[in-house]
């Protein structure tokens, strides 16, 4: 099983979403609004408080737990959607992950996923 990140776009996400939604292989995501830079795109001054976050980009983290024959077609997915030929399209980091537990039934590994 490998846990894919990635952070795109905000405005991409409900493009993803649909490019997605109809697999009936795609394990389902997780989402959160992120912010952060990447090399030299903020202001070179320590920040001290919320506000002086501004110069900080808006994104989306997407969380896909998957098993591993899935991973290359939903990195593919993720990259096509997610590219704007702009700077700041994003990152996607494929990470292993030791385990899943469905809290529900108690179910573990890829089982979880399902």
């Amino acid at each position: 099983m490998k846990l894919i990140l990635a952070v795109i776009k905000s405005f991409k996400l409900a493009e993803l979403v649909d490019a997605v939604r109809d697999d009936s292989q795609f394990p389902g995501m997780t989402v959160h609004d992120v912010r952060g830079f990447g090399r030299g795109k903020t202001a070179q001054h320590e920040h001290l408080r919320e506000e002086d976050l501004r110069d900080f980009t808006a994104h989306s983290a997407c969380f896909i737990a998957a098993p591993e024959e899935h991973v290359e077609d939903i990195v593919e997915r993720i990259k096509t959607v997610a590219h704007t030929g702009l700077p700041g399209d994003g990152k996607i980091f494929v990470l292993d992950l030791a385990d899943a537990v469905r809290i529900g039934t108690g179910e573990t590994g890829e089982a979880a996923l399902k």
